[in-house]
């Protein structure tokens, strides 16, 4: 496989596009939302709070809910994914709480574009006395948040996804090739181009 070959997962999602390009789009529409924001507009539009799912496990954990009551955001707890219906309200932005990425039900609320975060994300708000982030991808911690990483060498599609996918719930930003924002480069092996620059450069 080529270094700077896309993989496609069988979803139809682009799992190792460069990551930078979806981050980008994101801010322009941000910009393009606070454009928005200085009409008159806006005003007549009602207000949307942001609430809280607690997914089955999550729900049971008192260290969380004492941590979603430091940063005053409401909650509700459920069960299954069938419940959600009953909860669903355009009053509210949900974000859902999952203490597992790999289970069924974290599958489908991703499948649904749901906002999905892990507890991790929830204890470092409230330690830092900071709102919920917005991530447009599961979010299950921030340890790599501001990390750029390329990966070269991978030759088996399966494992590059599933390193991408980790990068990503940790909150970091995939970069297709190698340039100057890159902070870290992921080599599984010390023969190609983007090594050699790395090491001529200093990069971790």
């Amino acid at each position: 496989m080529a270094e700077n070959s896309v993989l496609t997962s069988t979803t139809g999602r682009t799992s190792l596009a460069d990551s930078s390009i979806f981050d980008s789009k994101v801010t322009e529409i941000s910009k393009e939302n606070l454009l928005i924001g200085s009409t008159s507009y806006v005003e007549e539009m009602p207000q949307i709070e942001t609430r809280v799912i607690l997914v089955q496990e999550a729900g049971k954990q008192e260290e969380l809910i004492k941590a979603l009551k430091d940063i005053k955001v409401g909650f509700v707890k459920m069960e299954s994914v069938e419940e959600f219906e009953g909860l669903d309200s355009p009053e509210f932005e949900n974000v859902f709480v999952v203490t597992d990425f790999q289970d069924s039900v974290f599958n489908d609320l991703y499948k649904a574009d749901c906002r999905v975060i892990g507890p991790p994300v929830v204890l470092n708000c409230s330690q830092k006395g900071e709102p919920l982030p917005f991530s447009c991808r599961p979010l299950y911690c921030t340890s790599m948040m501001n990390l750029v990483l390329c990966f070269t060498g991978f030759r088996k599609k399966e494992e590059l996804v599933r390193l991408v996918t980790l990068v990503h719930h940790m909150g970091g930003v995939i970069r297709k090739d190698f340039n100057s924002k890159v902070t870290h480069l992921v080599a599984n092996c010390t023969q190609g181009e983007k090594f050699r620059v790395a090491v001529s450069l200093g990069t971790p």
